[in-house]
């Protein structure tokens, strides 16, 4: 059996804002379409597909208005509570149609209550950091187009509006 270590620079951006928890969830829930679409899962619709076309129309159908869509969450805050650790943590893996790597889609946001309750951090790896492993123009063109829409959605649900 090999084993291959490679080295890589993983890049994080974080985002913060004074809204608070509760108002960055609901903007996100919005944009990615959480609970705006029927007939299960990503996940679950993908098992009984046999075509591209197929695939893409199905995913389609979880897409929300940034362009990215609702695929689980893992609420951390819940479990942390159980060590007396007071922090709003919710883990939104978020899907977009057009797939250019594997590991580490979809990408993921963390958003995170401020322990002094004075706002909301949203935290993710940059795309372009943790999909691009490889020297292929193609896939370095599309990280980074996700590298941009994955920002705009962040921007678009932690801008204090006056």
């Amino acid at each position: 059996m090999a084993k291959i270590v490679t080295s890589h620079t993983l890049q994080i951006v974080t985002f913060s804002t004074t809204l608070p928890f509760a108002e960055v969830i609901s903007r996100l829930d919005k944009q990615i379409g959480k609970g705006t679409t029927t007939g299960g899962s990503p996940v679950s619709v993908t098992r009984a597909l046999t075509s591209k076309e197929d695939l893409e129309t199905q995913i389609n159908n979880f897409v929300g208005p940034s362009g990215f869509g609702y695929f689980n969450e893992f609420n951390h805050g819940r479990w942390l509570q159980l060590y007396s650790i007071s922090t709003q943590a919710v883990v939104y893996p978020v899907m977009q149609h057009d797939m250019h790597g594997t590991l580490n889609i979809p990408p993921r946001l963390l958003v995170l209550g401020k322990q002094d309750s004075a706002g909301t951090e949203v935290i993710y790896h940059l795309p372009s950091s943790v999909i691009a492993l490889n020297d292929d123009p193609k896939l370095r063109a599309a990280a980074e187009r996700w590298d941009s829409k994955l920002e705009a959605l962040v921007e678009s649900i932690t801008v204090v509006e006056s």
